[in-house]
């Protein structure tokens, strides 16, 4: 199996799964990458016989501690390009997601430590992802979660994709914005989003595939 190949399934889990005992359904790979639901299959019975992940019939699959520590220094190789990308060369936050996909398995830990000392040692993707070593919050709800009412604050955008980063933007779901939840209707989530430049906050209307990937803690 090719290396890359290999840290792409691995990285997607970390990011999928709730916690490290819960196992991520395949389903969710096969949305995620847009593969065949047999090619997924195929590809993490093969990381089980490598040893990278632990598959479970019927539930899904999990990392063992060789997968987890490669997946975690794929995702802090990716984070920091993205923050380089976006603080340095000012490049739109969906396009350094995409363009730091391809650098995630190119730099070597000396280059990935020289950009973190660098860029000042950040603890947060511009989306919000933890740079590992940080931790995800344990205090997060996904928006679709959080009650009608509720004032909160946007912590991270997770799984990210660019078509979400571009329409988040565009919803001022930003890291840092703040936001009250108006309706938890049928198929999506609307709510009222702090805007300094407005007079009054902005209504926003998200689909529930979206306010699942948008991350906040409670005020």
């Amino acid at each position: 199996m090719r290396q890359e190949r290999v840290e792409e399934y691995l990285g997607a889990i970390y990011r999928l799964r709730v916690d490290g005992e819960t196992p991520v359904p395949l389903s969710q790979l096969t949305a995620y990458f847009d593969f065949s639901p047999v090619s997924v299959h195929e590809m993490v019975l093969k990381l089980d016989a490598e040893g990278w992940v632990a598959y479970h019939p019927y539930r899904g699959v999990t990392l063992t501690e060789s997968g987890e520590e490669v997946a975690l220094a794929l995702l802090r190789r990716h984070r920091l390009w993205e923050r380089f990308l976006t603080d340095m060369l000012e490049l739109p936050w969906d396009a350094a997601h995409e363009i730091a996909g391809g650098l995630e398995h190119v730099a070597t830990e000396q280059v990935t430590e020289r950009l973190a000392a660098f860029l000042g040692s950040p603890q947060a993707c511009p989306h919000g992802g933890p740079i590992p070593p940080q931790a995800r919050s344990k205090e997060e709800l996904c928006l679709r979660s959080v009650p009608v009412g509720a004032e909160a604050r946007v912590s991270r955008i997770a799984p990210e994709t660019p078509e979400r980063l571009r329409l988040a933007a565009d919803w001022l779901l930003t890291p840092g914005r703040d936001l009250r939840v108006v309706a938890q209707i049928d198929d999506a989530t609307e709510v009222l989003v702090a805007h300094q430049s407005a007079e009054a906050a902005v209504p926003i209307v998200v689909p529930s595939e979206h306010a699942q990937a948008i991350w906040l803690e409670l005020m």
